[in-house]
């Protein structure tokens, strides 16, 4: 008898081999030292989220995430481990809030913002909250600061995969549906809830935000300090290779 025929092995989708990485550093969200995302944000604004001060803990990987948008600054920290990434600020929508001008305390933070690879398949789904306690600047209520107490509840579901083009290129990415619902702390008060997209792409993270009312966020420009130094690094190795094969041989 001869042998039994080799079984025929299906190539892995993209997202299969995202699923069988390791869960740090996060593709959907990598916390890649001095990695720089470009935005724009609503018609003409421009939202820069850049990662720093990367390390390795325990649990993964921490760095802080620094967030400009019209002249503001704001910043919060996200750990990786292989629960997911987690940030100080429950995710994008409480990272924007740093820079909004107003001042922030965060209250409670539940759930992850972004969760471990394998859950970022079609079909996969989580929660998460954030609790927050909010002031305006005093310079634009006229020293009046009312404290507005907020809870922000999401629940997100991957959708598909899809191929998404974005000003910064053309990715495959997964499309994943947000409910977030806004409640006040005043008793009586009603939750609003509001539905909105997210593309990520493996290895880049956020490419687009979009609502109802259209394109919200828009993938411009990805930097990545460390692949530039790479290519230099490369470069200047090129000409002294090139030398070498014109070295005449010895008779």
């Amino acid at each position: 008898m001869g042998a039994p025929p080799t079984p025929e092995v299906a190539p892995r989708s993209d997202t299969q081999a995202v699923e069988a990485a390791a869960p740090c550093p996060n593709p959907y969200f990598p916390l890649e030292e001095g990695l720089t995302l470009t935005y724009r944000a609503g018609r003409s604004s421009e939202l820069m989220l850049t990662t720093r001060d990367v390390t390795v803990v325990p649990e993964g990987l921490r760095g802080k995430v620094a967030v400009s948008l019209k002249g503001r600054q704001g910043e919060t920290e996200a750990t990786c481990s292989a629960e997911g990434v987690r940030t100080g600020l429950g995710g994008l929508e409480g990272t924007l809030l740093s820079a909004s001008g107003m001042d922030v305390q965060v209250v409670n933070s539940e759930g992850v913002a972004v969760p471990a690879p394998g859950m970022m398949v079609v079909g996969g789904a989580w929660r998460n909250s954030l609790s927050v306690k909010l002031q305006p600047p005093a310079r634009k209520t006229g020293g009046i600061r009312p404290i507005i107490a907020t809870t922000f509840d999401k629940e997100s579901t991957v959708v598909g995969e899809e191929e998404v083009t974005v000003a910064a290129g053309t990715f495959k990415a997964l499309k994943v549906r947000n409910i977030v619902t806004a409640r006040s702390s005043r008793p009586g008060s009603e939750g609003r809830s509001m539905e909105s997209h997210i593309w990520f792409a493996p290895g880049v993270g956020i490419l687009k935000l979009a609502t109802a009312d259209g394109t919200d966020l828009e993938l411009l420009e990805v930097k990545r300090p460390q692949a530039k130094a790479e290519a230099k690094a490369k470069a200047r190795r090129a000409p002294k290779a090139v030398a070498a094969k014109k070295e005449p041989k010895a008779p």
